[in-house]
């Protein structure tokens, strides 16, 4: 799931729709913040996108769709 939300939003959302199963899926990397995201190298967003199930507050003008998400 990606979202505009802020994280606590994004997670409860999560939750609540039965993409993250527990409190305890709702952590990094499983969750992350877009600017988190975005910090990463090319090559360690290709590494820790795999592990992501929702990622929050990503700007409208990042191109997620050459990522692939779990």
């Amino acid at each position: 799931m990606v979202t505009g939300d802020n994280i606590q939003t994004a997670k409860a959302i999560a939750l609540e729709c039965g993409i993250l199963s527990s409190g305890a899926d709702a952590m990094e990397p499983n969750i992350i913040e877009g600017k988190v995201f975005r910090a990463y190298s090319e090559k360690e967003r290709e590494i820790i996108a795999k592990k992501i199930t929702v990622c929050s507050k990503q700007h409208k003008f990042f191109d997620c769709t050459k990522w692939k998400f779990s």
